[in-house]
């Protein structure tokens, strides 16, 4: 048995644990599977506070003293996990339900072992084994109530080369609600870095050259000709991905239900235009005068639609770590995309007809205005010697409180960016689309953002967010739209 005592000093410090779970009142196990005398696969529900009735997933071993120790994947209770998910198995859990572990039709065979691995921060659990030489990644899954399709996704994916190679995975069947849980896979090891490692190198590094005097639109387009191709050839790929994603999932939904799209869209900003801010008064009401007017604009558009054309499969939660580069031959990249999360698998499913392809390539610009609008606060911070706060606020207002020389100082380095985010933007998807699903996916996922900043007190983030509303209010479309 397990004693729900041992829990507490388990999981309250636990540094994976999100804040709602952490404030639960207390915790209860409320079934396992044992896969050796001391070692346990452990559902945990969180009782009372915020995120209460929620359940987690939490491999552990238990110490000759009854204490519960979390089981890494450096331990034996990872590799007793992985050793199942290659031999295909079937667990009965305390409470009578299964852990179905599950492997492909010709899985990797060979000795196991543990690889050092930096996993870097992850709301789920990885690990780096070697099975038969080669390099695989064990991932689990925490929250085990969530929404979780990558392992069906990956296996559906294997043979395309887009994804991980799926080698397994395994499931947690509910005894009495009967609904099945994922709780982990195990896939190739992807070798590359994340798309932002060489974008970042390559903004850092056009700094020093500000102070050549070349117009910004010359400037960039000279400095990021090395990764031209890189760009190319990762919108082609990000094509390709959904193409093969939407066949092997089969097929197209019949069209995005933009009325309900619109509908969630009005809500949000409603509710946001009456939260407080610490912002620029002035940027702030003019951000919302045109965020209201962009969601004015494409009622109009939709007036009468139920649904727009551009529904279907997406990888939905693209950030540029997860586009993967390893560069080959004459400066080439091959790509591969990972943490696919797919919002719905079945093509005649709820969901399904909510997602779009160009919901990835919004992400992929939203994380760049992130990623650029950040790089240039610092960089003109730097520059000025004051907070990147003061820079990031400065670009929304003018910067009323710098002298004429520190303004043009601010002025000219996020001009800069912002033309290298437009360049990189175009090379790897393609020239601008004034598309009105791509605008109502971005407006939305804008105030998503939005209030997810504002909820979670990151007036940085949220300055952000506003700088980039204020650009609706331009005529001409400024987003690229390969799909």
């Amino acid at each position: 048995m397990i004693c729900d005592e041992h829990l507490e000093p388990l999981l309250r410090t636990a540094a994976w644990m999100p804040r709602d779970l952490r404030a639960a009142h207390r915790y209860e196990a409320v079934d396992h599977a044992v896969l050796s005398a001391d070692e346990f696969l452990l559902v945990v529900a969180a009782v009372g506070g915020p995120a209460s009735g929620e359940r987690i997933f939490v491999p552990v071993r238990r110490e000759p003293s009854g204490a519960l120790t979390q089981a890494r994947g450096d331990g034996p209770c990872g590799l007793a996990a992985v050793h199942r998910v290659l031999a295909g198995a079937r667990l009965r859990t305390h409470r009578g339900g299964y852990v179905d572990f599950r492997r492909a039709s010709s899985p990797p065979a060979g000795e196991v072992r543990w690889l050092p691995f930096d996993q870097g921060w992850s709301s789920n659990a990885l690990s780096l084994v070697e099975i038969g030489g080669l390099p695989y990644i064990h991932k689990t899954y925490r929250r085990l109530d969530e929404t979780i399709h990558e392992p069906e996704v990956l296996r559906l994916m294997s043979g395309t080369g887009r994804t991980p190679e799926w080698a397994g995975d395994y499931t947690y069947t509910d005894p009495l609600r009967g609904t099945r849980h994922p709780l982990g896979v195990l896939y190739r090891h992807v070798p590359g870095y994340g798309m932002d490692a060489p974008l970042r190198e390559n903004l850092r590094s056009l700094w020093p050259r500000l102070a050549d005097g070349s117009a910004p639109q010359e400037l960039v387009r000279s400095h990021l000709r090395p990764l031209e191709g890189g760009l190319r050839t990762a919108g082609r790929f990000l094509s390709s991905f959904h193409r093969d994603l939407s066949a092997r999932l089969g097929g197209p939904a019949t069209g995005y239900p933009v009325t309900d799209a619109l509908a969630k869209a009005s809500a949000r900003l409603e509710a946001l235009a009456r939260a407080d801010s610490a912002l620029p008064h002035t940027a702030r009401t003019a951000a919302f005068d045109a965020l209201e007017s962009e969601l004015a604009s494409l009622r109009a558009e939709f007036s009468g639609q139920a649904t727009a054309r551009g529904a279907g499969p997406c990888h939905g939660d693209l950030h540029l770590s997860h586009l993967l580069c390893e560069e080959g031959a004459g400066g080439s990249w091959r790509m591969s995309v990972i943490d696919v999360s797919t919002p719905a698998l079945s093509s005649d499913g709820p969901g399904y007809a909510a997602q779009s392809p160009l919901q990835d390539l919004v992400a992929v610009q939203r994380a760049l205005e992130y990623f650029t609008a950040d790089e240039a606060a610092f960089e003109s911070a730097r520059r000025l010697g004051v907070d990147s706060t003061q820079t990031m606020n400065g670009s929304l207002d003018g910067a009323p409180g710098l002298p004429p020389a520190g303004r043009a100082v601010l002025e000219n380095v996020f001009r800069t960016a912002d033309a290298w985010r437009e360049r990189v933007l175009h090379l790897l998807l393609g020239p601008a689309s004034g598309s009105g699903l791509r605008r109502l996916l971005y407006l939305r996922r804008l105030l998503h953002e939005l209030g997810y900043n504002h909820d979670h007190a990151r007036p940085y983030h949220a300055a952000i967010d506003l700088r980039h509303a204020l650009a609706l209010a331009s005529p001409a479309p400024t987003t690229p739209a390969r799909t």
